[in-house]
């Protein structure tokens, strides 16, 4: 289902997001390479996908906001034919005690990393079913949902809410042979944990059976499996975390 398809990966002009852009461009997909600010990281994404074969785009776009998403989808639509793939990757951190916890970040944090799931999928969604094509939808969540984080209250929620939008989305569309599934990273050496001290992350890798932190190839390969391979999966979380849940 890879090859020939046309893939929307948001957050992809870095991280996590870069990874899985570039990876299913190696395994064939047409990219469409989302970003908020970083137009020449984006670019350089493009150029990496083209450079293996497949059509890629860039799209510049706030995807908090509903128009922001519609306007990505318009992009794929226009000038790819449309939407087969959608990696939900755009995401934030904001760590803060409750108690401190301002207003306007507590809803940036929940519109980046929840509301632009929801609009992402809402209009890829309409354009999978005004085909008549059997898409799949990747939403990356996250463990921290899961066992928790001191002053990660407004980020953990909006990954929980990642997981409980994956459910019932998938429950919505099954018949049409739309799959939604969700991938719940652990610790992944990409900028979102740059903020972490050497002698903290040391205090990390203990906590991880593995003795690692994961690689954004890894969760690359993830969406990969869940998009091609997964073929009677739906409405699941993937947990890829080096074995910390089972700790």
């Amino acid at each position: 289902m890879i090859k020939g398809s046309n893939a929307i990966v948001t957050g992809s002009s870095r991280g996590i997001g870069r990874a899985i852009a570039l990876h299913l461009a190696r395994r064939g997909a047409n990219v469409v390479v989302c970003c908020l600010s970083r137009v020449d990281a984006a670019e350089e994404v493009r150029e990496r996908a083209e450079a293996m074969g497949v059509r890629a785009v860039v799209v510049q776009s706030d995807l908090a906001t509903e128009e922001g998403a519609r306007l990505v989808v318009e992009r794929c639509v226009e000038e790819l034919g449309g939407v087969d793939i959608l990696v939900n990757n755009a995401g934030m951190s904001h760590l803060s005690p409750i108690q401190s916890m301002e207003d306007r970040d507590l809803e940036r944090v929940l519109r980046v990393n929840l509301f632009s799931y929801f609009y992402m999928a809402k209009h890829c969604v309409a354009d999978m079913l005004r085909r008549r094509v059997p898409g799949c939808v990747v939403n990356i969540s996250s463990i921290m949902s899961m066992i928790g984080l001191a002053g990660g209250t407004a980020y953990a929620a909006s990954k929980g809410g990642v997981t409980a939008f994956t459910v019932c989305l998938a429950r919505e569309v099954a018949r049409h042979g739309i799959r939604v599934n969700a991938i719940a990273p652990g610790y992944i050496e990409t900028e979102m944990i740059g903020w972490m001290p050497e002698d903290y992350k040391a205090k990390i890798i203990p906590r991880i059976p593995m003795r690692r932190f994961g690689t954004g190839e890894e969760v690359a390969r993830a969406v990969a499996f869940l998009v091609e391979d997964a073929t009677y999966m739906t409405g699941q979380t993937l947990i890829l975390d080096g074995g910390i849940m089972i700790d």
